[in-house]
């Protein structure tokens, strides 16, 4: 992933493409955003600021709150595996 030309991953424990439990990764280059797709879930660091920041740096892109940044990428695969596991 880089946040440029490859900034989105969607993950998908279903068959239906509009399914509400579509798992979301945007970014690249050690920042990453993790959430459902319909807003149920979102990473939080609680210690994180509020100030905004821009993970998808071509088309519309992507902007959220510093506190939703994840950069340790073994957490961030933790997190997607624990997903793919369970479906939620």
């Amino acid at each position: 992933m880089d946040d440029h030309f490859f900034p989105i991953v969607q993950l998908n424990c279903t068959e239906r493409d509009d399914d509400e439990t579509l798992f979301n990764v945007i970014g690249g280059k050690g920042r990453f955003a993790l959430f459902h797709q319909m807003g149920d879930w979102q990473y939080r660091d609680p210690a994180g600021s509020d100030a905004e920041v821009r993970l998808w740096t071509s088309d519309q892109g992507y902007f959220c709150a510093q506190r939703n940044v994840l950069t340790d990428v073994d957490k961030v695969l933790r997190i997607v595996k624990a997903y793919y596991e369970s479906g939620s």
